[in-house]
């Protein structure tokens, strides 16, 4: 009669479980709806039949799932027409049904080497010689079943990384969607860059004015302007966390941003810097609030006037001088950024061309 035997080698922390009819990870999967991670390697999954990967999928809900698997029919060479059609359907019929991109929370590998099997969520852990497929409980498979979170953390730590370091990460279409998002967030980037520069640089030269250097006679420069640039680097953080820390395999991708030059922009545009003080400056203003001290006087309206003025043009002056050093070193942050935007459209186009590998037929 099919069973499953459960051999205690370790009570309560290692079994050896053999089956035959039903599946020897049986109690791996009904884990799942504790789990707050899941991890599975295997040869294959089923070609047709699609109860586990929608086990998989459910568990996206409330785990994060990761799946390394190896595509039957697959080769490094193809000698016919036949095998490459077999090995394109396949190829196919893997991606999409494990297609990340089409379903949240799903990390998805291929690793052409791979024959082991491990089926585990954080509590328990199936090693043994079952496929994470439908078909595999019609055989006789034999693993160990480990449990408990410390021993099970051991697998996690040690064994998993070495899985994963060997797989191809499969992130389907997502890939010119995430270096789309980047592009646009360093468009509005340089965009709100722009117009400040726009108000604080100069062109002078002869006979070609084609020199850029800082205004200091006559820098302009709006607070609505400064706080836009504040609020684009708020946006490519919450995009980064958003879009690319919670897609496992991308995380790095994130990383590769220079978050400290962010940070130093905005230290530089904070409250009562030398290039905030300097946007909050209203000449018209402050020469109308000496104008009113003066009068109070009965000083000459025409002399009063021109000394406001005079007064109103010396203080912008000072508050420019205070800036230059500070909008000089905001720009080369700003430049570190966008090379930081490039490496990282760089890397993403290495995982598509490192992606591209999977289909070779």
């Amino acid at each position: 009669m099919d069973r499953t035997t459960i051999i205690p080698l370790i009570p309560g922390q290692i079994d050896i479980v053999t089956s035959k009819g039903e599946y020897n990870f049986q109690e791996v999967l009904d884990d799942f709806p504790n789990a707050e991670s899941i991890f599975v390697t295997t040869y294959n999954i089923s070609a047709r039949r699609k109860d586990l990967v929608r086990a998989l999928e459910d568990a996206t809900d409330h785990a994060e799932v990761r799946i390394i698997t190896n595509i039957p029919d697959r080769y490094e060479r193809y000698y016919g027409d036949a095998p490459r059609e077999r090995a394109s359907q396949s190829i196919n019929r893997y991606t999409q049904r494990l297609d990340p991109s089409n379903i949240e929370n799903l990390a998805t590998s291929f690793n052409f080497s791979n024959h082991s099997k491990v089926i585990m969520t954080e509590n328990i852990a199936y090693i043994g010689s079952a496929n994470y497929s439908e078909e595999s409980k019609q055989s006789r498979e034999t693993g160990f079943l480990v449990r408990g979170k410390d021993l099970v953390r051991v697998i996690s730590e040690n064994l998993v990384p070495i899985l994963i370091d060997e797989g191809i990460p499969y992130f389907g279409s997502m890939l010119d969607d995430k270096k789309i998002l980047l592009s646009f967030l360093l468009s509005r980037m340089e965009g709100a860059a722009s117009v400040i520069r726009d108000g604080l640089f100069t062109f002078v030269g002869h006979p070609l004015e084609n020199q850029e250097v800082y205004n200091i006679h006559d820098p302009f420069l709006r607070k609505s302007d400064l706080e836009g640039l504040v609020e684009v680097l708020d946006e490519i953080e919450g995009e980064l966390d958003n879009e690319f820390r919670e897609v496992a395999g991308l995380e790095h991708v994130a990383d590769l941003i220079d978050i400290d030059s962010i940070n130093s922009i905005r230290a530089l545009c904070d409250y009562d810097t030398p290039i905030d003080e300097l946007a909050e400056f209203d000449a018209v203003e402050y020469a109308s609030d000496i104008l009113s001290e003066q009068m109070v006087h009965n000083e000459d309206m025409n002399e009063a006037s021109q000394d406001a003025v005079d007064s109103a043009a010396e203080k912008h002056y000072d508050l420019a001088v205070a800036a230059e050093e500070p909008v000089n070193e905001l720009y080369k942050y700003l430049d570190q950024v966008k090379m930081s935007f490039q490496v990282a459209v760089n890397e993403i186009q290495r995982l598509e061309d490192q992606q591209a590998i999977i289909d070779n037929t």
